[in-house]
């Protein structure tokens, strides 16, 4: 997803990492905030005015203190990193500290090496000067938002390749001495299936004007109309199309400030649990349409991946069971995914309570 689906590749050979029973703590930790790390980039609004600019920041800041985490839990992993060759390159006195930034001079260094950092591992040249512009109070940001999505797209990709290389040094990890860990390993995974399926599936359900959210202003669209509506992600935009039972067809598009947006904007609509208008349930249901060949392969790519990495825990007593939702799920219960697939409104609500309970028992192990 962030990374362009970073497809991981099996070793012939286990990595060469000090991974004792304190860093391998350490490191799973560092994945559960490298996550919480991944929604907050996602989550930035670029076609904000100044008052986003803390969030910016907080992006920047947060985004280095992470990297700074991985050189003091061990220096030779990051030169292990698949995605993240350029890592090295940093200046390690700099990345010592690990509590967060005080001041303002502080946070401008910590700005500042974020910048740098996206500059070696995104080759976006225009990091530095935009990351130190954050703690300029007296600077105005451009009324246009594209120096802002290329900063937000970069600080995604990086982001992403270091959630993708942290889950590869963790994978050499013995899965039957740390079973627990490998599962928070799948429920990373897992997650990332679930963006990569609400992002790039359609949506197709029933709607009536009056049950479409504030956000989606469509242009002259009759009030009370009945009809479909289609959904679909467009990168920097979400685009929705207005089908009226006369065949007139109504377009808008919504800016792009996170999945979890617009996933609140598609429950607006929707019943999540049921995909029927709460107002009008007669009028059928919302399904999910894939289409997109690049979606489908993405899809099967992480279900495959999920699939060998439960191998080791599927003997195992405690986490069989476990072992079985998961692949009844991974794929809608079907032999692989198809393009063309047609997928109930329901299972997006079944995979977050699936990752909602393998959390609960990774934390408990």
């Amino acid at each position: 997803m962030y990374a362009g689906l970073g497809k991981r590749m099996m070793n012939d050979g286990k990595m060469e990492t000090n991974m004792t029973e304190e860093n391998i703590s350490k490191l799973s930790k560092l994945l559960e905030d490298v996550e919480q790390h991944v929604l907050c980039c996602d989550e930035l609004d670029p076609w904000g005015g100044d008052e986003m600019r803390p969030a910016f920041l907080e992006a920047c800041t947060g985004g280095a203190m992470l990297i700074a985490r991985v050189f003091q839990i061990d220096p030779n992993i990051v030169g292990q990193f698949q995605r993240l060759k350029a890592l090295p390159e940093l200046d390690d006195d700099d990345l010592t500290a690990t509590e967060k930034p005080k001041g303002s001079q502080n946070m401008a260094r910590w700005a500042e090496i974020w910048g740098q950092t996206l500059e070696l591992a995104t080759e976006l040249e225009s990091a530095r000067p935009f990351c130190a512009s954050l703690t300029e109070s007296k600077k105005k940001w451009a009324e246009e938002p594209d120096e802002r999505i290329d900063f937000k797209e970069a600080s995604q990709k990086l982001i992403g390749c270091l959630l993708y290389d942290l889950l590869d040094v963790l994978a050499e990890v013995d899965p039957e001495e740390h079973p627990s860990l490998r599962l928070q390993m799948l429920c990373s995974y897992l997650k990332e299936l679930r963006v990569e399926f609400i992002w790039d599936g359609h949506v197709r359900g029933p709607c009536r004007t009056e049950c479409i959210p504030s956000q989606c202003q469509f242009d002259k669209l009759p009030a009370n109309t009945k009809g479909q509506l289609t959904a679909v992600h467009g990168g920097r935009q979400h685009e929705f199309t207005f089908t009226t039972d006369a065949g007139e067809e109504f377009e808008c598009r919504v800016n792009n400030i996170g999945v979890k947006n617009y996933r609140t904007i598609l429950n607006e609509i929707w019943d999540a649990a049921t995909g029927k208008l709460e107002t009008h349930p007669e009028d059928g249901t919302a399904a999910w349409a894939f289409t997109e060949q690049e979606c489908i392969q993405n899809l099967e790519a992480y279900a495959s991946l999920i699939t060998d990495l439960l191998k080791p825990l599927s003997p195992l007593p405690d986490y069989s069971e476990s072992a079985r939702a998961i692949r009844a799920l991974i794929r809608d219960g079907k032999g692989r995914w198809a393009k063309g697939s047609h997928v109930e409104w329901s299972f997006l609500g079944e995979l977050d309570k699936l990752i909602t309970d393998l959390e609960r028992q990774s934390k408990a192990s």
